[in-house]
């Protein structure tokens, strides 16, 4: 047991400075062996955690996809905020909060790296659909929401405002974003069958995210 968990302290250790260096060196730059000096370990010991450079990103890409849930399952859990605040600030907190993330999201987002795309948005639907579907089922059965789908509406929204605000695809000036965020908060309330204008509180929050 001891051994376990030995392990796994060094093999946090070992993401903790890989997403330090990524951040302020890059990615590319980075190299397996200045990830070593800093750790102070072999380079056996390193290819006995991960097999290279990548597979340290994606464990770190998982790990952003869940210090995301953390900050959702807190925000639902507070029953002093009103469901549908609950619901869209639990999304809204799936963007990183800490210093240099957009690096590790460029990263991400290459062309070239579609694999770890598509991780996150495995990863990410698959821990946060099952944490909203209770607020969500919640608000269908108090007549807020009106939905056929809600399972397929939740993971929806959630690809929806990954792709819009956190891929950067459209490269949209920064004065078009309240239109497209005004857009996307009318066709959430569209997809979840709830009263217009219900989410226009959300219009400034979403404004601080670009």
């Amino acid at each position: 047991m001891k051994t376990i968990k030995e392990g796994e302290v060094r093999k946090r250790e070992i993401l903790h400075v890989a997403r330090e260096l990524f951040i302020r060196k890059g990615y590319e730059q980075t190299s397996v062996n200045d990830i070593l000096k800093i750790v102070d370990i072999a380079k056996g010991t390193f290819y006995y955690y991960f097999a290279s450079k990548e597979e340290v990103l994606e464990a770190i890409i998982l790990d952003i996809v869940e210090e995301g849930a953390k900050r959702a399952e807190k925000i639902l859990r507070d029953k002093s905020v009103p469901l549908v605040n609950r619901i869209m600030m639990a999304i809204m907190a799936q963007a990183p909060e800490f210093e240099g993330s957009d690096e590790i999201k460029e990263e991400m987002h290459k062309v070239e790296n579609t694999k770890l795309e598509q991780l996150y948005l495995k990863a990410m639907l698959k821990r946060m659909t099952p944490l909203l579907q209770e607020p969500v089922s919640e608000g269908v059965d108090q007549d807020i929401f009106h939905m056929e789908y809600p399972t397929e509406c939740i993971e929806s929204i959630l690809l929806l405002g990954h792709m819009l605000f956190d891929c950067d695809i459209f490269e949209w000036e920064m004065e078009e974003y309240p239109k497209k965020i005004q857009a996307f908060l009318s066709n959430i309330e569209r997809m979840m069958g709830t009263k217009e204008g219900e989410l226009n509180s959300f219009l400034q929050m979403f404004g601080q995210m670009p």
